[in-house]
């Protein structure tokens, strides 16, 4: 017992001296970078840690599969500081998780089996979040394929009635209402930039590298090779992609449905199970 109590002592009194060290050093980047994590009181701590240990410079290849996920989510100017943030998520959660696991056996007069399966959930925790950070990267991706066919049928819509992509693409963005959709969201920067008058063909180039997906570049690409011939050439180019992603969004809407199924399948087996035990029960008693 007491020795829980000295090692819970031990990692509160390290993480006062180091948020001393941390100071405001990181509290620019934490409000810059932290709205999308949690436990960003204690992210500047966490990025103290992963600068003086050079965590991200000697794990990099355990670090590569996060940072893929992050240019796929966030583009690939930021990811890095993404990267760097969700780094910084895991060692907070991981040392909070190390906190309450001590905590709880000393309030358990010193149990160790508590403490063990506290370190155990401890160990468990970040392969949950990267998990979960791929679930995230998946969805996202469904997401942007089950709309892009209704972005390409609007724009064969308003370049057949005689509009410019450049003014399809603004009319696009201007008249939707979801302002939380990750398609939507990259085709609305990709709006402001050409408002700004930059060049188109860069502009739909950032859009192919930042969403990340191939659907999207070929989107991209076929917009890029027949715009200049406008017309026909260009409608009948959008009407094949079109067809190719119809038949996508319903893979995905099945694949979808058949996942949902399959999630009932468990929850059925224990009603199940609890019928047969409250119609048994009274039976078994009698005998």
């Amino acid at each position: 017992m007491i020795g829980f109590g000295i090692a819970t002592l031990v990692i509160i009194m390290m993480y006062f001296v180091l948020s001393l060290k941390a100071g405001k050093r990181y509290n620019r980047f934490v409000e810059q970078f932290g709205t999308d994590f949690q436990l960003n009181f204690m992210a500047p701590v966490s990025l103290y840690l992963i600068d003086y240990f050079q965590i991200m410079e000697r794990m990099y290849g355990q670090i590569s599969f996060i940072q893929k996920r992050m240019i796929s989510i966030h583009g690939h100017r930021q990811a890095l500081m993404y990267t760097k943030m969700y780094l910084a998520q895991l060692i907070s959660t991981v040392l909070v998780c190390l906190l309450g696991s001590t905590l709880v056996a000393l309030l358990a007069n010193g149990d160790l089996t508590l403490f063990i399966a506290g370190m155990v959930f401890t160990i468990m925790i970040p392969f949950v979040l990267v998990q979960k950070l791929s679930n995230e990267e998946k969805e996202r991706k469904d997401q942007i394929l089950t709309e892009l066919p209704e972005v390409v049928n609007k724009i064969i819509l308003l370049v057949n009635a005689g509009e410019t992509v450049q003014r399809a693409l603004v009319h696009c963005v201007s008249s939707t209402k979801d302002k939380n959709s990750p398609l939507y969201k990259e085709l609305r920067d990709t709006v402001n930039k050409l408002t700004s008058n930059e060049p188109f063909h860069q502009v739909m180039n950032d859009l192919s590298k930042k969403v990340g997906i191939q659907e999207v570049s070929i989107f991209t690409t076929t917009i890029l090779l027949n715009y200049r011939k406008g017309g026909q050439d260009l409608i009948l180019a959008l009407r094949e992609l079109s067809q190719d992603l119809w038949e996508k969004r319903k893979n995905i809407s099945k694949t979808k449905g058949e996942e949902a199924s399959s999630k009932l399948v468990f929850p059925l087996i224990l009603i199940f199970i609890a019928v047969m035990i409250i119609v048994g029960y009274p039976a078994i008693t009698i005998l």
